[in-house]
């Protein structure tokens, strides 16, 4: 609102410079003193727009720092090399090999999203004896995919979804009892915000 009447004063000083006053000194000096006014009203606006659009600059490259355009990782399970994990538990992959965005935690096994995107999530492990290994991947406590395996073979979880800023994206055994598992790096949960909403 400010700007727009300040837009129209300035454009009455076009107007003023242009009148052609033959009326006598007074007159013209009264004009030429609102002309030197509205000159300098124009220059404090442009200065106001230099500073404001300095601002804005600012605040901009403040959020796309607070809120990363890269976010990956990467984490094996090294530990029990040949092992169980507990029935319901989710997978603690304790060994970060990447972590761009800092988005997950090793000792939770959780990854927690630190911008809303699209994201992409891989999951594989190795049934480590006899029987079965059952994997989900949970968004926020909903299964979004299940994968099983048994008798020694692998199993892959490879999924694609939207998360807000702080949503947490887990690995867990859904089966009710422990299941064989490998470890030693062949177990591993990856994910990348493939665009940024």
């Amino acid at each position: 609102m400010f700007l727009s009447v300040l837009y129209c004063v300035l454009s009455l000083s076009s107007v003023v410079y242009s009148v052609n006053v033959e009326r006598g000194s007074s007159e013209n000096g009264f004009l030429w003193i609102i002309a030197k006014q509205l000159d300098r009203l124009e220059n404090k606006v442009q200065e106001m727009q230099k500073q404001y659009s300095t601002e804005i600059k600012s605040v901009k490259e403040t959020l796309l720092k607070q809120s990363p355009s890269i976010v990956t990782f990467l984490a094996r399970l090294v530990s029990p090399a040949y092992g169980a994990i507990a029935g319901k538990a989710t997978v603690k992959f304790e060994t970060i090999k990447e972590n761009i965005g800092n988005g997950y935690n090793s000792g939770t096994g959780i990854f927690t999203a630190p911008t809303k995107g699209l994201y992409h999530f891989t999951a594989s492990a190795r049934q480590s004896r006899s029987g079965y290994l059952h994997l989900g991947m949970f968004r926020n406590g909903e299964e979004m995919a299940v994968s099983v395996a048994l008798n020694g073979n692998s199993l892959t979880i490879g999924t694609t979804f939207t998360l807000q800023s702080g949503d947490r994206v887990y690995v867990q055994n859904i089966y009710s009892r422990a299941s064989g598992i490998v470890g030693a790096g062949q177990t591993y949960f990856s994910g990348s915000l493939l665009h940024k909403m």
